[in-house]
């Protein structure tokens, strides 16, 4: 009796440790969006900001266009998952972005922080 106890009791502590891992791993890429889009330009600011105008191809929104602030951390990339510069983008490359969707309630509009933008097609000018 004492040994099927035993079982039971490390066949739930197994059960709790995999619910845990299973939440680690995956929590952190519960609030990822990603989404396609096309290149329409790119801006830089007077602070030197740098923006990267593109227009969704895949979600349907009142205003399609999104302005991404590419910041020291975004990763961007090429069809192969070689990085490149923001220069390296044109106008009409299709692109994948992926970005954290969350509101951030310190700033009194949406802008969300860009993980990765990567070429998926170059525009044909090229």
């Amino acid at each position: 009796m004492k040994k099927k106890r035993l079982i039971i009791i490390g066949i739930i502590i197994l059960l709790i440790a995999v619910a845990a891992l299973v939440f680690f791993y995956f929590a952190p890429k519960w609030s990822e969006l990603s989404y396609e889009a096309i290149v329409q330009e790119t801006v830089t600011t007077a602070d030197g900001e740098v923006r990267l105008i593109v227009q969704r191809t895949t979600e349907i929104y009142a205003d399609p266009l999104n302005s991404l602030c590419i910041s020291e951390d975004t990763v961007l990339c090429d069809t192969d998952g070689t990085e490149i510069h923001i220069e390296d983008f044109q106008p009409c490359d299709a692109v994948r972005v992926t970005l954290k969707n969350a509101f951030n309630e310190e700033k009194p509009f949406y802008y969300p922080i860009v993980y990765e933008i990567r070429l998926i097609e170059a525009s044909e000018g090229r």
